[in-house]
């Protein structure tokens, strides 16, 4: 091999190994540089945007828990749902999980692109009235425009794991329960007019319409 060539090997060798550990570096300590400050963003963001009371023991700022993608977990996750149901839990999770913008991280606002959630009830329940529980999230201000939020919403993807799903709807009056839910969801959720494109999974479900059952333990 002539050595000009070899030489330009070892170059591009040599390149390579720095630019792949300096990835690796770069995805082990960013959690560690910038977690308090992306934590706190996430709070600030919930408190201005959803009007249930949002709780949760812990957070964690990885790359490794969703990889590629930078997440934000919160664990132990409860969320009080919209009068009149403020008393109770609209969704209760193990986790709760923000996928992250990794450009955003380094701006003022944050952008939050996926939702990930695991081990969780989601208990959807409307009033005869037809009043729901899960209008939680704050519209815009119209009469004032300007947005001074920590974070924005642009997401792209939904996936719920291993969790059950309650709807109970007074007003039909019907009951839907599943067990061992699994939903992926993709699509441009922040246009006003978006594709959605899902799998949903159902390892048993009960569906009960004017109190009589139609469906018991079906998958």
């Amino acid at each position: 091999m002539p050595l000009s060539l070899k030489k330009k090997l070892l170059k591009t060798l040599k390149i390579s190994i720095i630019s792949i550990a300096s990835l690796l570096l770069l995805l082990f300590t960013l959690p560690y540089l910038f977690p308090q400050t992306v934590s706190d963003k996430i709070k600030q963001w919930a408190n201005g945007s959803i009007n249930g009371k949002l709780d949760f023991s812990k957070t964690r700022l990885s790359f490794f828990k969703r990889f590629p993608s930078l997440t934000l977990t919160l664990y132990d996750v409860s969320l009080k749902g919209s009068a009149p149901f403020a008393n109770d839990t609209l969704i209760a999770a193990k986790e709760l999980s923000f996928g992250l913008d990794l450009t955003s991280v380094f701006e003022k606002k944050i952008s939050i692109n996926k939702i990930y959630l695991s081990q969780a009830l989601i208990n959807i329940q409307s009033d005869t009235a037809g009043n729901v529980n899960y209008n939680v999230y704050k519209s815009k201000d119209k009469k004032n425009p300007a947005d001074t939020a920590s974070a924005s919403l642009g997401i792209n993807q939904i996936l719920i794991e291993d969790s059950r799903l309650v709807y109970n709807d007074r007003s039909m009056p019907m009951q839907f329960n599943a067990h061992g839910f699994y939903y992926n969801g993709k699509g441009d959720l922040s246009k006003d007019v978006f594709d959605l494109s899902t799998h949903t999974e159902m390892e048993s479900v009960d569906f009960s319409y004017n109190n009589q059952s139609y469906l018991v333990s079906k998958n």
